[in-house]
Parts: C-alpha cells; structure tokens; sequence
C-alpha cells in the first residue's frame, strides 16, 4: 500500500530539500548568532493579551502550539484543532470541505482569524479548513464559550485566532521534507531575522497528494470500487512575508503578506441513501491572498493603541461534469462556476490601566464583504454587505485571587446590494440589515497558582450569511432576506490544577440556549402552485449542553501521557431535525515514550460516537477508532527523521456518511530547525 515514488510532478521535492540542506549550512554557521530566546509569537496577531503582553485573565482560552502540531503530524488547521477537546472534526462531503464544530456550532458561528484578522470566504462565511497548513503558525488560539469582545461580530460560538511566526534570534528558521502513501508529499520553509529596529519573516509551504487509499474493510458501491478513492487529487500552496520596525521599546509596526493556491477534487458520495445525490465535482482552483498591516503604540506607560487593517481576495472555481469520466458538460446539471470574493476593513483597539486595578479596553471594527458569482457564460451576480462593531472590555482585580471581565458590544450588519438573476427582469433583492447588543461577564478565582474556577455568561449573536438569505440552492430552496441574527447564551463552569505536582487538569461544564436558530422549513412554492419548497427561518430553538476534561501528565522520566473526553447533547426543541456532524463522545488519548534522548516513540488514538449526516436522521455516519503511531530519531541538534502509520488499524470510517476517510497510511518526514 505504501507508494512513495517521485513523478514528473514532484520536481519542487527536489528544490524543498536543497532548501533544508541550505537551511542545514546554515544553521550550522549561526548557532551563535541569537538576539534572545522567545517562543517566535507574532503577538501583534493575539487578541486576549493585556498592555503589558501578560496572559489575559481568562483562564478558559486554550492554546495549541507549533511543538504540538509537528508532535502529532496535524499539517492542515482541521486535524490541529481536533486534539482540543470541545471540538470535532468533520467534513462536507459532497464539497470536498473540511470543518470544525466547536462545543456543538459550525465555523459561521466560530469564524477563523489570521493574526486578528477574519478570514472566511465572504459568500457563505466557511473556510475550507483543508486548504490552510500549519507549518507557518506559531501557535492557535481557541475560545470555545467566553470570548473577547474586542474580536467583533460573530463570535456566537467562540474564536479561533491563528498566530503566525516572529523571529527572536539574528538567524532562525525551521524546514522539512516528508513522503506519504497515495503519492503524497510535503514540504516547508521558515526563515526569519530578528535586528534592533526590524525584523523579517518568511515562509514556504507544499502539500500534495494524487490520491488516498481507502481502508480494506470498504464495501464497493457503484460510484466506489475501492482502493485508490476517486477523484481525490489535492494540492496546496502557500507564502507568506513579514517585515517589521520595532523603532522603540514597546513599538512595533508589522506588514504582512500571504498566499493560499490550492486545487482539488470532489470524491463522489459512496454511500447507500437513495436520497444522495452523485456530484462529479472539480475545483480547478481555490485560491486566497492578502496584506495585512498590524501595530501597537504605546500611549505613555499606561495606555496602547494597537490597529489592524487589511485587504483579502477569495477566488475559486467549481466544475460539475456529467459523469465519472470528468470530460463533458452536457447536463443540465452541470456547470462551471466562479466566485470572485473580496473583503477589506479594520480595527481600532485602544486599553489603559490609568484607573486602579482596572485594565479598560474598547476597540471599534469596520468590515466590508463583496461576494460575485457566476454559472459560465452567465453575467456576474454581486453582494456586498457591511459589519460594524464596537465593543468594550474591562478586566478588573477584585482582589490577589479574584477578578471579573466585562464586556459588552453593538454589532451592525447592512445590506449594500444583492442582485437577483433568478428572474428574467433581473432585479435586487430588498435590503436586508440587523444590528445586536452582546453583553457577558466572567468571574475567575485562583486558590493557588495552579488551582483556579472560572464561572462566565455571554449573549452572543451570528449574523446570517449571504448564502443564508440568498440562495437558491441550486433550485432546491427559496431565498429569506429577512432573517434575523441567531442568539445564543453561553454558560460555562470550568476548574484548571494540577494534581500530585504533576497531573494537568482542565475541565468544564457548558450549556447554551439558542433562539431564533435558522433551519429549512418546507413551504409552498410560490412559482408552482400545489408543491412546495424550502426556505431558511428563524424558527429554532436550540439547547446545548455538555463536559469536557483534559488530563496530562509526565509519567516517569521517560513516559508522557494525555487524554482528553467530550460530551455534548444538541437538543432541537423546535422540531424533529436531527442536528447534524456531531459525535456525542469523543475519547483522545497518546502516551509518548522516550528510551534515550535522542529517540521517542508516540501512539496516539480517537474514538467518537455515531454522528447523523442528514436532519431527517436516514443517514448516519457510525462511531469509529482510530490508532496512529509513529518513531522520531534525532541525528544531530535539531535535525530529525521519523516514520509513521496514520490510521494503524485500517478503520473504514466517514465523519459524513457515504464519504470515507483515508485507511493506513505510512508516512516519513525529515526536518531541521534552527
């Protein structure tokens, strides 16, 4: 099963690994070379952070770091996130997109942000987890319940704020070459440098695979004989530049840039529901760039400014063919569609600690989205729509041991245009704005150092999509442009120590009651008299509620250990609607042992309970183990190879029915850092 041969395709593997030689010489003559140690956080790009650059006080934020990425070979920002418990990994399927939900909510609830800045595609406000690496990322930052107000809109569900690199040494900088079954290959490049009055960085990263290897265990269907997975190309890009001015202590003014090229496929539904239609899907490209441009001031030595603005492109491209040949457009099922997104804003965020024992900080954002989308040789359909926010946080210190953070925010949403090229007169669709307050408080005491409670409450608002008001849905649905924002509140016990002097503990109790949820509701259809249709309404009534736990631990001198258990229970009070592509249990764990220094070996394995695919509950993707394991060898300071097998059992498993995931996997990487 294992195929790791070059092809005429895979000449850049050759270059990736002259760049890890360079980055060997060069490592080699700059060991002395260092500035100071840090951890290389960009911390311009964190949020909840305060004007000394001291952890916030919310305790319940978590932290994946870049250690704990390469430890576990999570190369794209989904499987990263889905060693955090309260998440869980998913896909849609039928689009080739890979996802997250946090404590029960998709990402339009929970939006992604790079450095502080929000990154979604403007149309339907889901990213495609997928399509971002993380071999340039310094950490990734979660809020699952009580999140900063100073992030703005749309943080019903939490935040996930992606942190990039910063060099702290005159010379640093990380690379590795791998190999993977399915004619995979991966590559990276960090380099950067750290001077008195600036700083650089930059970055290079490719992913590839021409197929996957389904497990042995999959039963063959029409669309699927087994084996090679169809149509499951995939290949992804990225760059990405930083230039810095750190002119005097406490200042600095960043600009960045970055690249995403990606191009996919879409593997055809290989299930067994009558109902599931099969899609011959392409993405020709799926591409992202932006500049970004980041600051903080110091305003005296009690007070900052800190700014952030930013201009984003979102280009892709969908292909639906008539058949598994991919050769033919002939259907009326089939088309070439083209979105050409944009997005440009910025924020303000001003803090001062001039009041005793109170660290005040307000921060204002402007958001502008532009979606245009086209079926070939059709004309360009545009949207634009427009976000404000201001909100205002206030962190104070009741006492040593105890403190509360107030926030409260206003979030407005206009319509600036929304062009309707369903009908033959071509017209708009009426204005659709909404505008929502959102208040919450936290307490958070410590007993200890390490023993410390957190009790929060937040009300918290999403704003519905472009796609949400609307689409068509490819006939299947009428458009709502009258939606209203869904409202959660969000309650969360939580308890963090440390057991024994060695046991890591962090748990917590979350519930949240959601109104005006949007689901699809049949009703008539106004072009055809007697049959119906669906359309998207604010008729939900949502509660969630659950636990998590988080344990880990240095064993002995050589064993290290860690697991990690969900539960969640969705509760649609409004109807019988399954809530879909959440696993009520979710078990991690991985015990890492190290004979020698220079040589560990890590198992690592997930087990989640059965989750529905569809709302009407007929499509089920079952529960599922998955074991991977793998051996790291260091053969010089900072230079190391390993080998591995994802997937160790071969489990024929899906997180959407009738999508399989990839069977065993083997894997070797060889990496450098400096």
């Amino acid at each position: 099963m294992m195929e790791f041969r070059c092809s005429r395709n895979s000449s850049w593997f050759f270059i990736l690994s002259g760049v890890l030689m360079l980055c060997l010489i060069i490592g080699a003559k700059s060991q002395a070379a260092e500035v100071k140690d840090g951890d290389g956080v960009f911390t311009l790009g964190e949020i909840e952070i305060t004007a000394k650059g001291e952890e916030s006080k919310n305790t319940t934020i978590e932290k994946i770091t870049d250690q704990e990425m390469k430890q576990f070979n999570r190369d794209t920002l989904g499987s990263a996130l889905n060693l955090v418990p309260g998440i869980t990994l998913s896909t849609v399927g039928a689009r080739n997109e890979q996802m997250v939900y946090v404590r029960g909510l998709d990402q339009k609830h929970v939006p992604i942000f790079l450095d502080g800045v929000p990154i979604y595609v403007p149309y339907d406000g889901y990213p495609d987890l997928n399509r971002f690496t993380t071999f340039g990322l310094s950490e990734i930052v979660v809020s699952k319940g009580f999140t900063s107000v100073l992030y703005g809109p749309n943080t019903m569900g939490g935040a996930i704020n992606l942190v990039s690199k910063r060099p702290e040494k005159a010379l640093e900088g990380d690379a590795g070459i791998g190999m993977f079954s399915g004619e995979g290959y991966r590559g990276y490049a960090n380099v950067g440098t750290r001077q008195k009055l600036w700083y650089a960085q930059g970055g290079i990263s490719f992913l590839r695979s021409d197929f996957f290897y389904l497990s042995d265990d999959f039963d063959p269907t029409p669309a699927e004989d087994g084996d090679r997975r169809e149509n499951s190309y995939r290949r992804d890009w990225t760059y990405n530049l930083k230039l810095g001015f750190t002119p005097a202590d406490g200042h600095e003014y960043a600009l960045s840039y970055y690249k995403q090229k990606g191009k996919k496929e879409t593997p055809p539904y290989a299930g067994t529901a009558s109902t599931e239609t099969i899609r011959y899907w392409q993405w020709p490209y799926w591409d992202m760039e932006g500049i970004h441009f980041n600051s903080r001031t110091p305003l005296g030595d009690k007070s900052y400014a800190k700014a952030r603005v930013y201009y984003d492109q979102y280009q892709n491209s969908l292909n639906s063919y008539d058949d598994a040949t991919y050769s033919t457009m002939k259907k009326k099922s089939s088309f070439m569609s083209q979105y050409d997104d944009y997005t440009y804003g910025g924020s303000l965020e001003l803090g001062t600690s001039l009041v005793p024992r109170n660290l005040l900080k307000v921060a204002g954002h402007y958001k502008m989205d532009v979606h245009k989308e086209h079926n070939l040789p059709d004309p360009f359909q545009r949207f634009e729509e427009r976000i404000y926010s201001i909100g205002a946080e206030d962190t104070i210190t009741i006492t040593d041991k105890l403190h509360a953070i107030l926030g409260l925010s206003y979030d407005r949403q206009e319509t600036v245009q929304a062009e309707d090229w369903n009908y033959a007169d071509h017209r708009d669709f009426p204005d659709s704005d909404a505008d929502a307050w959102n208040p919450q408080a936290g307490l958070f005491y410590s007993f200890t150092d390490t023993r410390k409670i957190n009790l929060s409450v937040s009300q918290k608002t999403r704003f519905p999509s472009i796609k949400d008001k609307y689409s068509y849905k490819l006939g299947r649905a009428i458009p709502n442009p009258d939606l209203d924002p869904e409202k959660g509140t969000n309650y969360e016990l939580g308890y963090q120590d440390v057991l024994f002097q060695r046991i890591a503990l962090k748990t917590a109790l979350f519930y949240r009651d959601i109104e005006d949820y949007i689901l699809g509701v049949t009703v008539p259809d106004p072009n055809n008299a007697g049959k119906t249709t669906l359309q998207n309404q604010n008729i939900g009534d949502v509660n969630q509620y659950g636990f998590e736990i988080d344990l880990s631990a240095p064993l002995t001198t050589t064993l290290d250990a860690g697991i990690n258990y969900t539960y969640i229970y969705d509760d649609n009070r409004t109807n019988s609607d399954k809530i879909t592509n959440v696993p009520e249990h979710k078990f991690f764990a991985y015990v890492k042992y190290t004979p020698v220094k220079f040589l560990s070996f890590l198992i690592d394995m997930e087990t989640d309970s059965k989750r529905y695919s569809s709302s009407d509950g007929v499509r089920v993707a079952g529960d599922y183990t998955v074991v991977n394991a793998k051996a790291t060898y260091e053969i010089l300071k900072g230079l190391q190879i390993e080998g591995g097998v994802m997937n160790l059992m071969d489990e024929d498993y899906a997180f959407d029915e009738g999508y399989p995931q990839a069977g065993r996997t083997f894997f070797t990487n060889l990496t450098y850092r400096f």
